[in-house]
Parts: C-alpha cells; structure tokens; sequence
C-alpha cells in the first residue's frame, strides 16, 4: 500500500522518477521470505515496426526516441501498482490515489533541483509541444525557481478518475479516448485498443547471493535490474 501510494505521489512531484505515462518494474517481498516481481514496463503498439526509429541510411535516429508522438510505449504504471494492489494491498485503492490527485489539485512546492529540471526540458524538449509547455511552463513565462508552487489541475483530473474507477479509467475510460485522440491527431501509433490490451504481468524474481546477502532482483527485460 505505502509502495503504490508513493508511486502515485512521485508522478506529481518527481515525474522523472515515476510517472503514470510510463512504466516501470516492482519487487516485493513478503513476510515470509517469498518473493515475486511485476512487469510493467511499457509495450510497442501493435502498429509499431522495426524500422521506425532508423534514419533512411540505417542509423539511429535518436531523436525520435527521446521525443515526439511516436516515442513512447503503452504506458503499464497503472496497470502494475493495480496488480499489485489487487494481489497484496490491503487499504482501499482510493485512499491510495487520491491523496496524490490533492497533491496535483493544490500544487506542491518546487525544490531547486526539480526547477531547474522543469526550466531544461521546457526548453528542450517541450518547445515544440503546447500543450505540454501550457502544462508544465509558468504562466508568466518566467522560470522555475525553488519554492514557487507547481499546480496540475488536468493529472488531478486523471488521477481521481482513476481513483474512484480504478485502473479501467486510464485503459479504456476517458482518458484512453484522450489518449488515442491526440495520436490520431498527430500520427502517433498508440490506439485504444492498445490501452485496452496492455496486461502487467507477474514473473518469478532472479535469486543470487552476494558477500553472504540473499540478492531478489528483477529479471529481464528489467533494463539492467
């Protein structure tokens, strides 16, 4: 409960480490030793091919995979934290999201750390992108400092949705038609029926040991574990 409650928290106030756009992997641990782990890293679409992020010349092309409608994959992050809920949690699924979506609702204070991140990939990276820089960029047009308070009115929007409905808000609600919306739009590949069919999944953990430690890990495709 307190893992998928700081996870809905950290994809307001530290979205590079965790945001409900993505995806991501969890190890648990229980009480009597036993151990599992979830995959919920994000999925190719199903129009994806193994070209598309290779110039004409066969390079790389970077930038296609760091931005743009065509760079992510299907998100898993609220699929997982609900698997994982629905297997071990033992609060309400609500009272979990909710306190995040209030986060969002009614802004939180900015480090000088996570200003300044803002400020960089405003810049450089949502530039092209409106509605990303009407989201996250200050009003005024000024920078980010530390201290000034950051409010995200539509992820609170999203977030209680899918606290009071549940996973199903996200992979076939409205926000799945948002979702798929804005890909049509701007030919980006994600559809609803590639939300509607993502399933996080549980694997069995690698086991190793270490200096006389028990090692619990993540197995592939775990990005380095």
């Amino acid at each position: 409960d307190a893992a998928i409650a700081t996870a809905f928290a950290l994809a307001v106030t530290h979205p590079s480490a965790g945001n409900i756009g993505g995806g991501g992997f969890m190890v648990i641990r229980l009480a009597d030793g036993t151990a599992t782990t979830i995959d919920y890293r994000e999925k190719a679409p199903l129009a994806a091919t193994a070209t598309m992020y290779l110039n004409p010349d066969g390079t790389r092309a970077e930038a296609a995979t760091d931005s743009g409608w065509r760079a992510p994959g299907v998100p898993g992050t609220v699929a997982g934290l609900a698997m994982a809920h629905a297997k071990h949690g033992k609060l309400a699924w609500r009272d979990l999201v909710l306190p995040a979506a209030e986060l969002a609702a009614n802004g939180f204070i900015l480090s000088d750390a996570l200003a300044e991140e803002l400020n960089i990939v405003i810049e450089r990276i949502f530039a092209p992108f409106p509605s990303s820089v009407a989201t996250y960029a200050k009003a005024d047009g000024t920078p980010w400092k530390g201290g000034d308070t950051l409010v995200l009115p539509q992820l609170a929007r999203a977030l209680r949705a899918i606290a009071e409905q549940g996973a199903s808000a996200f992979y076939e609600g409205w926000i799945a038609d948002s979702i798929a919306a804005q890909m049509r739009a701007n030919r980006g590949l994600i559809t609803k029926a590639d939300l509607a069919r993502y399933a996080a999944v549980e694997r069995a953990p690698l086991r190793g040991t270490f200096n006389g430690y028990e090692i619990i890990g993540m197995g592939p495709p775990s990005s380095g574990g």
